[in-house]
This record gives structure tokens, sequence and C-alpha cells, in this order.
């Protein structure tokens, strides 16, 4: 018999719970790159940005190269069914990653060609699965996210986002990597070339620090 799902509230972040996140990475990012040392949360702080930022899976997440950051999107060599996909990117998320090739080179003096690992650990070695999950879970404790979420809820909350944006549903299916349509349906035509109007976590009392943070009225 088919297995009846749907993804409901429970299963990804709200808006707030990821400005928190947000607001949190960015301290811990800032003081490391101050201080010189805990490079480890400079790389978690775009780790868990683009995990949120690009609805790609753990698996495919390290296995991405320099060369697959295109600019305005990001290829995905082998995904779900070895099936080789684009995922269009916000203008936020392509700043940001150039942020962090930049900072890559300059500041954690890693190797950044075209055929290297975006991201790397401490010993320089392309980050595992189980590597990946450990960290997202180290600051969704810290962060005092719900226990049961995981890092596929970072999937889980940019599909969830962009479908409530107003993305239209082929453009999400083709970014999530879905073979069917009734899929990204779970989660809630015209078929976007870019996503520049598009800030799925943007809010006007967010201002990029947990000190700057003014919690918002539901």
């Amino acid at each position: 018999m088919a297995r009846n799902w749907i993804v409901t509230r429970d299963s990804f972040l709200s808006t707030t719970a990821v400005q928190r996140l947000y607001a949190d990475l960015k301290d811990a990012k800032d003081l490391a790159l101050q201080r010189g040392r805990f490079y480890s949360h400079v790389r978690d702080h775009y780790i868990l940005k683009t995990l949120l930022e690009t609805g790609a899976r753990v698996f495919e997440l390290v296995a991405i190269r320099i060369r697959d950051f295109k600019g305005k999107s990001l290829i995905i060599q082998k995904g779900k069914g070895n099936k080789k996909r684009e995922i269009l990117l916000m203008p936020s998320t392509q700043r940001m990653l150039k942020e962090f090739i930049k900072i890559k080179i300059e500041t954690l003096d890693e190797a950044a060609t075209e055929n290297d690992f975006l991201f790397t650990s401490e010993r320089k070695k392309p980050y595992t699965t189980r590597g990946i999950r450990k960290r997202v879970k180290y600051w969704f404790h810290r962060c005092e996210v719900e226990n049961h979420l995981s890092v596929h809820s970072c999937r889980h909350t940019y599909i969830s986002h962009l479908l409530d944006q107003g993305v239209d549903i082929q453009t999400v299916r083709t970014n999530a990597g879905h073979s069917s349509l009734n899929t990204t349906s779970l989660y809630g035509h015209t078929l976007k070339t870019d996503l520049d109007g598009v800030e799925i976590y943007d809010s006007s009392s967010f201002n990029g620090s947990r000190n700057n943070f003014k919690k918002r009225k539901a």
C-alpha cells in the first residue's frame, strides 16, 4: 500500500526560527573571524545557510564543487536517482556563496580551484554526511530549535517558504529535484528563469545579528 504523508508546519522551521538561527550563526562567525580561531563556526554559518537557501539534500551538499556554483544557480551533479539538476539562487544566496569562496581563500587558507569541494572540514577534507548532520544538530540545539527537527528539515523549510512566497510550483519542483509535482504539492503556472525578486527569510526587523533582532508578533 502507498504511504500517505504530508509536510505539516511542525516539519520545518518558521521564518522567525530561521532568522534567530541566522543571527546566532552570524554572531559566531563574526567573532571567529575577529579572533582568528574557531573557524568551524565560519564554515557552519555558510553550510547551514546553503542548506536552508538551496534545499540541497545532505549527500548533495557534501559533493558540491566550486565549479558547480554558476553565479545565479547551483548545479547538483548527482541528486536522488543520480539525476542532475540546476537550483536557481536568490540574490542574497548568490552573494553569500561568493563571500564564502573569498573567505575560503583569504582566511581559511583552503584551495578553491574549480575542482575543489565547496565545503571542507578543518582537516581540509570533504565533509561526510554524518559530519554535516552533527553540525546542524549542534546549532539546532544551541538555538533551541525543536528536538525532532533534523538536517532534512532544512530542505522542508526551503521548499515550504518558497511556496509561501508565491514561487510557482514547477520552479519549486525543479529546484527541489522532485520527480513529480505530486510530491511538491504536499508542501502546500509559469516557469521562472531566476529568483531575483525572492527573499524567503527577509524581514525588516532582522538586521543580521541576534543583538539587533526584534521579535515580531505573529
